[in-house]
């Protein structure tokens, strides 16, 4: 059995930007914040995270207690309904085949292992009609730490299927070199898709077990690098 978690954003689908404008938004809400996200590092990282980290950089909160940070995510989740819909939305190259494919197996599971928290995960993947391949997965609502959602998820599919899935069976996929950091440091394998602002140079050299440039060209090499794996 091969457990597949894809991470969402520049993996599966690119939305132009909703994320990022539902969010200053949400800050725009609830603390009258202009432009909130500006120089803060988004790739890869948690909503979680990234909240915590407008907090400490232009609202001089170092520890901004949970209750203000689920008033963003509430914020947040409320306009990313409306960004999703008017937004130069895009299924990345290969993404429904590939997942159609898997989906088809049954020695395949296939989770999601994203940043996003689940709501917003789910309001990303729905415009896409993806959500029908995911029944589960680990979510920056789960944990901050993308390592701890990744186990997460890994744990959520084990209890879905009754027994324990191998490590070596476990492959983590995304764009970023955080989610290679983070699915090699849960102990599974990695695989870098360069659909993102990283190449595929980058994804091996920060570490990932395979690296492709996308779903639909690299197919082939992707099947044979994780199912001989």
């Amino acid at each position: 059995m091969k457990l597949l978690l894809f991470d969402v954003d520049a993996t599966l689908i690119l939305t132009g930007g909703a994320g990022v404008r539902a969010l200053n938004r949400a800050f725009k809400r609830v603390f009258n914040l202009e432009s909130a996200l500006d120089n803060v590092v988004l790739h890869g990282r948690t909503d979680p995270a990234i909240i915590r980290e407008v907090f400490q950089k232009r609202l001089e909160n170092a520890f901004p207690p949970d209750p203000e940070i689920a008033r963003i995510l509430e914020a947040y989740v409320d306009f990313l309904h409306e960004e999703i819909q008017q937004s130069d939305y895009r299924v990345l190259p290969g993404i429904i085949e590939i997942l159609e494919e898997m989906s088809a197996r049954s020695d395949v599971l296939m989770g999601l292992a994203t940043g996003n928290v689940e709501s917003g995960a789910r309001i990303k993947l729905r415009r896409g009609n993806l959500n029908r391949f995911f029944s589960f997965g680990g979510y920056g609502s789960d944990s901050e730490n993308r390592t701890a959602l990744v186990r997460r998820a890994a744990e959520k599919a084990a209890a879905q299927r009754g027994v324990p899935i191998d490590v070596d069976s476990v492959f983590v996929i995304g764009d970023t070199p955080r989610d290679i950091e983070a699915g090699r440091s849960a102990g599974f394998k990695t695989v870098g898709v360069a659909t993102g602002q990283y190449t595929v140079d980058q994804l091996r050299e920060a570490g990932a077990d395979t690296a492709i440039s996308n779903f639909r060209d690299d197919r082939d090499y992707f099947l044979r690098s994780t199912f001989m794996a």
